[in-house]
């Protein structure tokens, strides 16, 4: 496999691990929502709480996601068996000089 493949496996991997965190942080806060009204039954504040829940459990994936990235690119060092997926035609034209 060449540096491309490796770069677009890592990242539908990453971005699969990533929905997964989301999934279990929005079920995790779903929870504790729900638990929150059995000790509450007459609080008016579920439907700001579940805006609080959607926007902490997308704001908690995100930052998790970022943390594991990092690690798992210094752990294996992915740096040099990676090439950037996206890249502007100005570095392509500098690449394809070396």
């Amino acid at each position: 496999m060449n540096k491309k493949t490796n770069s677009v496996i890592f990242m539908v991997v990453a971005t699969l691990v990533n929905v997964l965190l989301l999934v279990l942080y929005f079920t995790l806060g779903i929870v504790l929502m729900a638990l929150f009204a059995q000790l509450f039954p007459e609080s008016g504040l579920l439907p700001i709480l579940m805006l609080i829940v959607f926007i902490l459990a997308i704001a908690l994936s995100f930052l998790t996601y970022s943390k594991l990235v990092k690690w798992a690119v210094a752990k294996f060092s992915l740096e040099d068996k990676m090439d950037p997926i996206f890249s502007s035609r100005r570095n392509r034209n500098r690449s394809r000089l070396d």
